[in-house]
């Protein structure tokens, strides 16, 4: 007479839609990411390793582009050959200390940048491969990490680059 046969394909559909609106609930709920604002500069761990040491910590602030970028001031600042010179020593007191600038897409590497705050954002400067922020590491000529708060070179290292900053930023 009648056969009657269950309708598997309607069950499964059912199933598949439940399961994908679990998951987008999961991902949708995963809390508030804690983000920082950056006042002045941030002294942040985990960044590029010197050669045989542990990953060295990075001076980072806000990156204010206005008319000059940041590696145009410190090419013309350092007197140095190429956009692609990064990595270069300064003399500061009568000693070397060599300076490590990350750019772009290191940064992004090294350090969560999602986390960080822009705030002063200038429309006519929007560009997505200028950098938001810029941070430098800092080696002594044995390769100690100046920004590390146990060195000796700390206050040394902190106070020249927030000079180098607020000169870059004097520009803008």
């Amino acid at each position: 007479m009648f056969h009657v046969e269950r309708r598997r394909q309607g069950l499964i559909n059912t199933g598949l839609i439940a399961l994908l609106a679990i998951f987008f609930m999961l991902i949708s709920c995963r809390g508030t990411v804690q983000r920082v604002t950056i006042p002045d500069y941030l002294v942040v761990p985990n960044g590029k390793e010197a050669l045989g040491t542990k990953p060295l910590n990075a001076f980072i602030f806000e990156n204010i582009q206005d008319k000059v970028t940041f590696m145009n001031f410190v090419m013309k600042r350092f007197a140095l050959n190429n956009y692609r010179d990064t990595d270069f020593w300064v003399t500061i007191d009568g000693a070397k200390y060599k300076l490590m600038i990350y750019d772009n897409s290191e940064l992004e590497k090294y350090f969560v940048v999602s986390d960080f705050i822009i705030t002063n954002l200038k429309p006519q400067t929007i560009d997505t491969d200028t950098p938001k922020f810029i941070a430098i590491s800092m080696i002594s000529e044995s390769n100690d990490d100046c920004l590390s708060p146990e060195s000796l070179y700390y206050n040394l290292a902190t106070k020249y680059l927030k000079n180098l900053k607020d000169e870059y930023l004097l520009l803008q």
